[in-house]
């Protein structure tokens, strides 16, 4: 009886929950034609997909930290700085591109891994040090721009990113949603890495006597994740034309609750890529569709703050089921 309730709760998050959350999504676009006549068109199915596609890029290294425990709040610095990088050696310094992707993916990632070292060796609480790794960062950020306006994004990165470059007439980003979604996958549910980080997850005594390197995982994670928002960093940069201090800060509770919905548990090493990637889709259309009725941009942080704040209760409720059967197992 309990490996039937197992198998059912595990398609549940890897088959059911996703393929829910993907037609909620094309259900919120379909009646957002009460409140737009643009909707729902192919138009805002790219758009879409490309938002969402810089949504997952973030909430892969974000549910990878949550799934162990942690919180990576460094996101908006990271994405501001990878965006500085890129565009300030560019468009100020005249360097070769590749350099300057290169440079703004190696400091994301160095940062990512002082990250880990703080969090994992000195035991220092996440949201603490990331919170304060990202105030480091964007001063940083506002120290290579040498304070002047926002300088311009390589060509390159605009004709990739900003929806104008297409292939087989569907814009580049809405393609590479699904490249995104299969490379993350791949990682978290097929890989070592990411047995690793479930297993620490679940229990870091049991990653301990399995004989697992703990904190060399813990590293890993957070390397991970700022190596994301560095990426995404260069993706937006792309995307908005210009490299903005503010670049990132409206990415973190998205990421956040992404994850959240997707039913990943925090540091219970429960939680599944193709949940989060499809709820990162599903907010998206519901913030397409909230922009689209023309009311004030502040009701998109209400709705990813209450969809936090729901996706915590229920979690919690969901915590309390799960120790009750422990429990009953046991006294069985």
């Amino acid at each position: 009886v309990i490996e039937a309730q197992q198998r059912r709760s595990s398609r549940m998050q890897t088959i059911y929950r996703p393929l829910i959350l993907a037609a909620l999504a094309l259900l919120v676009l379909v009646a957002g034609r009460l409140v737009s006549e643009s909707l729902p068109s192919w138009i805002a199915v790219q758009t879409v997909l490309t938002l969402g596609m810089f949504l997952a890029v973030v909430a892969f290294g974000q549910g990878l930290v949550m799934l162990t425990g942690g919180l990576d709040l460094s996101v908006p610095g990271v994405i501001a700085l990878s965006a500085s990088i890129v565009a300030v050696w560019v468009s100020f310094m005249d360097g070769s591109l590749i350099v300057g992707i290169l440079l703004a993916l190696g400091v994301s990632l160095l940062f990512g891994i002082v990250n880990g070292l703080l969090v994992s060796v000195l035991e220092a609480p996440a949201f603490i040090v990331t919170l304060a790794m990202g105030a480091v960062l964007e001063g940083l950020s506002l120290f290579i721009t040498y304070g002047r306006k926002s300088p311009e994004s390589p060509e390159l990165l605009v004709t990739l990113f900003s929806g104008s470059g297409k292939l087989f007439g569907i814009a580049i980003p809405a393609l590479l949603f699904f490249v995104v979604g299969i490379i993350g996958f791949i990682i978290q549910a097929r890989s070592r890495f990411g047995r690793n980080a479930y297993l620490l997850g679940s229990s870091l005594e049991a990653s301990r006597i399995a004989g697992q390197p703990v904190n060399f995982i813990q590293v890993s994670i957070y390397a991970v994740s700022g190596f994301g928002s560095g990426l995404a960093g260069l993706m937006l940069v792309g995307f908005s034309g210009n490299a903005q201090l503010s670049l990132g800060t409206e990415w973190l509770m998205p990421s956040i609750a992404a994850v959240l919905v997707g039913g990943t548990i925090i540091g219970s090493g429960r939680g599944f890529w193709q949940s989060t990637i499809t709820a990162g889709l599903m907010l998206t259309a519901i913030t397409i569709v909230i922009q689209s009725t023309g009311v004030s941009s502040g009701w998109k942080s209400v709705l990813y703050g209450v969809v936090v704040l729901v996706a915590l209760l229920s979690t919690r409720s969901d915590i309390g089921r799960r120790r009750r059967k422990k429990i009953s197992q046991v006294a069985l």
